[in-house]
């Protein structure tokens, strides 16, 4: 009962952000823009789909187990909304362009039939050009809110969703317990980089979520499959595609690597219900959903992923300034090894990142979690060059012991590793989150061990993993409740004078739905005579925050560095 119930629940949420796009790519292909009415029909069809499956699972008691589905359905995403409302936004990216293009989509914007120029954003490039999945179900929920912050609810969504399909994965095999399926999901589930994104724009965490999503589909699809989990898969590669760029080629990655396990496994039948599976998912996902900017950018500027590629010497290099200097005489693996054997920091000006002993922890490697979203350097937590010590000691012993059940783990972890590997930028977590899927997938392994000394092992990694978390989320937390705090004073004190402010928004221009939520009146004004300078209020309320952290936390964190802000 609970495996169904769990499996059911996470579709349905899966089904909802899916229809949204499915929806909303139809309307815009009609000339039409995002409305209210979009968030109601497809809340209506992900229950319709979920009543299917009930029927279909649970035929006895399908009215009581649809009715348990959808009131939980409901009431989640209700408080979901209503927590994600209670925190600004404070990420650089988040506000510069995330943020815009919810607004400009609620605003009526059709980004399959009209050209943002840069008198509209100062984001029209990236918002013309970039995959706009999160953006366009944010921008429905906030058409129906009226309150652009509760749109970061999706962040936890995936998160949810990701939780329920593995739960219902690993407890439907009857290898784990109860206690276990719930320890591993929620693991697998709370990736870093979902954490400190979570309350912010960001989309990668839900990337993280989405490839988790994947991945338990592709082992039930492995093991034992229905059309309802083949549907399942082609929403969630509908959905990934659609989050960035890397979402196509690391859809096809798992898929690719999926079929290359079943036709090993003789699985022939298999093998064909997933390329006809995939095929659907990616048509859906690239030519229908993701027609902007996947069939735009090819037809109009020759490359689906322009303009990162396909304009030659103009392509956009997004990655060079954003590198430790050091990083340009790295090849691949050496960045990758640096990165996550050092200090976590999200300075980008360093020449050197400060390599440090595994399992050491510093004040100082806490500071870039306090406002999360963008940690270049140690991105996946201190603690996590130790655990990356731990999985090759485990990996070491199952090579020895050279069990069968533990040969084919360690294949499916080596899957995973290489859907990142092939990201030449797989030095930056957030670029790889499914990194963190491959070690927590590990120590599972490892746990189901006959050998005694791997278990322990396994169990030691999956100790070092809930330690990393906590280590990330406490400064992450606590960090974004004292800068909202600062920011909404901030706000208060500015709305109380009754003359139109003059205000500089430059980059961040995201930020007039707060100043009309304030009711402040304003007038956008050059740097040089304005009142207010939106990045120095940013400034104001990050340092704020991080005092009142320093001395609400049990370590001293001290003030934020300029270039870690």
């Amino acid at each position: 009962m609970l495996v169904t119930f769990s499996f059911i629940l996470g579709l349905t949420f899966l089904a909802f952000m899916f229809f949204i796009l499915l929806f909303s790519a139809i309307s815009f292909g009609l000339g039409m823009s995002l409305v209210p009415l979009h968030i109601w029909m497809a809340t209506i069809c992900s229950l319709i789909f979920a009543y299917g499956i009930t029927t279909s699972y649970d035929k006895k008691n399908a009215s009581k187990t649809f009715a348990n589905v959808g009131i939980s359905a409901i009431l989640i995403m209700v408080f979901l909304t209503y927590v994600s409302g209670m925190f600004y936004d404070i990420s650089y990216d988040g506000q510069v362009y995330h943020q815009e293009a919810v607004i400009q989509l609620a605003n009526h914007w059709n980004p399959f039939q009209q050209y943002l120029l840069k008198e509209q954003s100062q984001s029209a490039m990236l918002l013309n050009h970039y995959a706009k999945g999160p953006w366009v179900y944010e921008a429905a929920l906030y058409t129906v809110t009226g309150q652009i912050e509760q749109s970061k609810a999706f962040n936890f969504l995936a998160m949810i969703a990701s939780f329920l399909l593995t739960f219902s994965t690993m407890k439907g095999s009857s290898k784990w317990s109860t206690k276990q399926s719930s320890l591993f999901s929620l693991l697998l589930a709370l990736n870093p980089v979902s954490i400190y994104q979570a309350l912010s724009f960001y989309i990668d965490g839900q990337l993280a979520s989405l490839m988790l999503c994947l991945l338990a589909l592709s082992y039930r699809i492995f093991v034992q499959y229905d059309k309802f989990v083949l549907i399942g898969f082609i929403m969630t590669i509908g959905l990934l595609v659609n989050v960035k760029f890397t979402g196509i080629v690391y859809a096809i990655a798992c898929i690719g690597l999926l079929g290359g396990w079943l036709w090993l496994s003789k699985k022939k039948k298999t093998c064909n219900d997933l390329g006809k599976t995939a095929i659907i998912g990616l048509i859906l996902g690239i030519c229908v959903i993701g027609y902007n900017p996947y069939m735009t950018n090819s037809i109009f500027y020759g490359h689906p992923f322009y303009p990162l590629y396909g304009a030659g010497s103009n392509s956009m290099d997004i990655m060079t300034s954003n590198s430790p200097k050091s990083f340009l005489q790295l090849n691949a693996a050496q960045k990758l090894y640096v990165a996550n054997f050092s200090m976590s920091t999200n300075k980008f000006d360093i020449e050197e990142p400060q390599i440090k002993i595994p399992f050491s922890v510093t004040a100082q490697e806490l500071r870039p979690f306090v406002y999360g979203a963008d940690i270049r350097i140690g991105g996946f937590g201190p603690w996590f060059s130790g655990m990356v010590v731990i999985g090759g000691i485990i990996l070491l012993l199952l090579f020895i012991f050279s069990k069968k059940d533990a040969l084919c783990g360690v294949g499916f972890v080596m899957s995973i590793m290489l859907t990142a590997l092939i990201n030449p930028e797989a030095w930056w977590a957030r670029y790889v989150p499914q990194i963190w899927l491959a070690l927590i997938c590990l120590a599972i392994v490892a746990w189901s061990s006959n050998q005694k000394v791997i278990r322990y092992l396994g169990g030691a990694l999956v100790g070092a993993a809930v330690i990393n978390l906590a280590i990330i989320t406490y400064p992450y937390a606590l960090g974004n409740y004292y800068c909202t705090q600062a920011l909404r004073q901030e706000l208060t004190e500015i709305a109380m004078y009754h003359n139109p402010i003059k205000v500089r928004f430059g980059e961040f221009t995201s930020n007039y739905v707060r100043f009309g939520q304030h009711n402040i009146t304003y007038v956008d004004a050059p740097a040089d005579i304005a009142d207010i300078n939106i990045e120095v209020l940013r400034y104001n309320y990050l340092t704020a925050a991080a005092k009142k952290q320093a001395l609400a936390s049990i370590f001293v964190l001290g003030r934020m560095d300029e270039n870690e802000k």
